[in-house]
């Protein structure tokens, strides 16, 4: 009997020990697994059409990294619900946006399931030829200079290998504007303020106005 328990318990040690084995090779497989360097494009709200990066940091257990997105776009005034006189010229309108954070994952290091928190900064700017005239019909130019930060937080998933896809969705403590100011100066020499109100009637767009934030992005890990 006494041979049967030392061979019990030399036996429960061997199987904790491969187990333990087992669970630390899975581990450092995982870690190997890991493709530090992501870079690839995000569209959605707010930020359009960017490009991302992001960097899995080689520290604590490689569950955080670093997140980048960026966006340069010359965009046409009606891509933005901007109307003019018929006949009149378009100019471009410049829209730049910017975000940086930290993402934390959080059941394996560098990909599925995780949260993140970040600043981000857009701007608007452009003139409008013509955009209006006044009560004295002297025709007036009209001036976007509009930007906007907030801090945000977002959960996602970061699904694939060396090709990934990723969607996201989050809150924007300083929500997308529903209004967008403008300054008309008009040919007589006199100035107005106005406004262009882009609220939706209802549904789904009304959302982003509150502080709703989504893309879904592909890209390639390095």
């Amino acid at each position: 009997m006494k041979q049967f328990y030392k061979l019990f318990i030399v036996g429960c040690l061997i199987l904790n020990g491969t187990a333990s084995f087992s669970q630390q090779m899975q581990i450092q497989n995982e870690f190997e697994d890991v493709r530090h360097f992501r870079i690839g494009v995000k569209s959605g709200i707010p930020n359009i059409l960017s490009a991302n990066a992001e960097y899995v940091l080689p520290v604590l257990n490689r569950k955080f990294a670093v997140s980048v997105d960026y966006t340069n776009l010359n965009m046409d005034a009606d891509d933005f619900g901007f109307e003019t006189e018929e006949g009149a010229e378009i100019m471009e309108q410049k829209f730049i946006y910017f975000e940086g954070g930290i993402n934390y994952y959080f059941f394996k290091p560098g990909k599925g399931l995780y949260a993140g928190i970040s600043y981000s900064n857009y701007s608007l700017k452009g003139n409008l030829p013509d955009y209006d005239e006044n009560e004295n019909g002297s025709p007036g130019d009209g001036y976007i200079d509009f930007s906007n930060s907030s801090m945000n937080i977002k959960a996602g998933a970061k699904w694939g290998g060396f090709f990934y896809f990723r969607p996201e969705v989050g809150y924007a403590f300083s929500p997308f504007p529903s209004t967008f100011p403008i300054r008309v100066e008009y040919e007589d020499g006199s100035t107005e303020y106005q406004e262009l109100d882009l609220d939706a009637d209802s549904g789904f767009l009304d959302m982003i106005y509150d502080g709703l934030t989504f893309n879904i992005g592909i890209g390639f890990s390095f």
